[in-house]
């Protein structure tokens, strides 16, 4: 059973009862608004279909329903896309001519063959099939005037603000401008074509090793703004997949999420939007296509996230708890602990137990329900696993995310505690810490000396006295000394607070040293 923290009644998955339908007529009422409307608002609604911490279940259900696909524009009216832009040089009083310069030549005649009709058209650009230097290629061109509408549009949204919020009944935790201002940013990164020619070229360096999976070539010399050109990619979608062997499914199951998880956790550099569509198949290989939309995880929140799984693998209750609410960023006395270890307790049962149902969207729920203000890398992250395990979970029912991610977080702990990652770190926080160390000596130093002085004013006077304060000082000393010692490596082992260890461990052996020459 699902219970939504915006209900005042009990609700499944399916949303099948009657309160629900009556809700999700006003969610399809939404999903036909937005489809009328035009892309931005296309575009809102698959970005809202990603944050189930967020927006009802209700409205998740109808939104994960828009369809980007749009009646294609004549290559004549495209051109306006890609003659706008020269890259000729000019020098010497010559006008050098570039072959790929789309302004000065034809786009027909750039390519040994372009066909004009397109083999796919969304609300943003259209895919053309062609060949350039005798390999086949796949050009994406932008459609015109885009970016005059869309400014428009994300005006409009943004009067229409108080009222979607309402609407759509979204959480007590929604940030509606930080969201809108994400929303821009995800729009600007799909208009320009360059920023995911640059995302091809970064996955394309992080799998040049992994012979089963392809990332596709892109073509820098031919791409523009408004122009992307890459490899054109044989094979056929995970989505039209027929009836194969089952074996040959579960190897492609096990293909797609095992390179996923080494996206996420490994690279912290993952596709953002990984459905059936996007994802091509043929002999034992798979193929990541559209890399518009991508995902990015800084090592804090990797490091959380590590935790948190770790713990849910090893079915440490209070461990993930306190990994989540780091997440979170929420304080224990903020909310109701133990029913919220209760749910965790729960939550991994399920991801352990549970076999052919998704399990990805347990975590914002989970966040929903206690209000829970998670990052939007998180919730965007847990939708693409969620697309992953929708994905693998129809190629095969016995599939289990949690079987695929130990091997890749086991991988991911080593690398954090690797000696390669200590010296890596020591040379890149070295000097900082060197100064701290250099400036030490002199200030204990400073302390001691004061010390010794009071101590030569009143040592005629109270002598014996002095003695047991020594003997009681130096002991303490020692004692602060071994719990600096221990407290800096169970940081270090800990991991959260590592850098700190790692300069308490430092800061302790220099103490020891020191505390042992004033002794002799």
């Amino acid at each position: 059973m699902y219970k939504d923290i915006h209900k005042n009644y009990i609700s499944n998955k399916k949303c099948t009862c009657a309160l629900d339908l009556k809700n999700r007529s006003n969610a399809a009422k939404v999903r036909l608004a937005f489809e009328e409307l035009g892309p931005s608002f296309i575009k809102l609604g698959q970005m809202l279909s990603k944050r189930p911490d967020l927006v009802p279940y209700t409205y998740i259900l109808e939104l994960e329903k828009l369809q980007d696909k749009v009646k294609p524009l004549d290559f004549d009216k495209m051109r306006e896309s890609f003659e706008t832009e020269c890259i000729c040089e000019m020098g010497k009083g010559k006008h050098e001519h570039n072959p790929a310069c789309y302004h000065c030549n034809d786009i027909l005649n750039v390519f040994d063959e372009l066909d004009a009709t397109p083999i796919a058209s969304a609300s943003i650009g259209q895919v053309y099939q062609g060949f350039l230097n005798g390999k086949k290629v796949a050009v994406k061109i932008a459609r015109p005037n885009l970016i005059d509408t869309i400014n428009l549009d994300l005006e409009i949204i943004n009067d229409l603000k108080p009222i979607m919020t309402k609407i759509m009944g979204v959480g007590d935790n929604f940030d509606s401008d930080q969201f809108l201002q994400e929303f821009k940013e995800m729009l600007h990164n799909e208009l320009d074509y360059k920023t995911e020619a640059m995302n091809m070229l970064r996955f394309y360096e992080n799998f040049k090793d992994v012979k089963d999976v392809v990332i596709p070539k892109v073509y820098l010399d031919y791409c523009r703004e408004s122009v992307l050109v890459m490899d054109f990619v044989e094979g056929t979608l995970v989505k039209d997949l027929g009836d194969i062997d089952q074996d040959m499914k579960s190897r492609y199951a096990q293909l797609i999420s095992s390179s996923y998880l080494k996206q996420v956790y490994l690279d912290g550099f993952y596709h953002a939007d990984p459905h059936g569509g996007n994802i091509v198949v043929k002999d034992d290989t798979i193929a990541f296509i559209d890399f518009g939309a991508v995902g990015k995880i800084d090592d804090e929140l990797r490091r959380n996230m590590l935790n948190l799984f770790y713990a849910i693998n090893k079915k440490k209750v209070d461990m993930a708890a306190d990994a989540f609410l780091k997440i979170g960023k929420v304080n224990k006395e903020d909310i109701d602990i133990s029913r919220f270890k209760w749910d965790i307790d729960e939550l991994i049962t399920k991801q352990h137990r549970v076999i052919g149902e998704r399990k990805s969207d347990s975590y914002a729920l989970l966040a929903l329900k206690y209000n829970m203000s998670i990052p939007s890398a998180f919730s965007t992250l847990e939708r693409a696993l969620i697309l992953v395990e929708a994905v693998c979970l129809n190629l095969d029912s016995n599939y289990n995310l949690m079987d695929e991610a130990r091997p890749i977080i086991s991988k991911s702990l080593k690398e954090r505690y690797s000696p390669t990652h200590a010296v890596e770190f020591v040379q890149m926080e070295g000097d900082e810490y060197i100064d701290i160390f250099k400036n030490l000596p002199s200030g204990i130093n400073d302390v001691i000396e004061t010390i010794r002085g009071y101590k030569l004013e009143r040592l005629e006077a109270k002598s014996n006295t002095l003695k047991r304060y020594r003997l009681l000082g130096e002991s303490m000393r020692y004692a602060l000394l071994i719990v600096l010692i221990f407290s800096s490596v169970y940081l270090i082992v800990q991991g959260d607070f590592s850098s700190l260890g790692i300069v308490g461990f430092f800061l302790s052996l220099i103490l020891s040293t020191y505390t042992l020459r004033s002794s002799l």
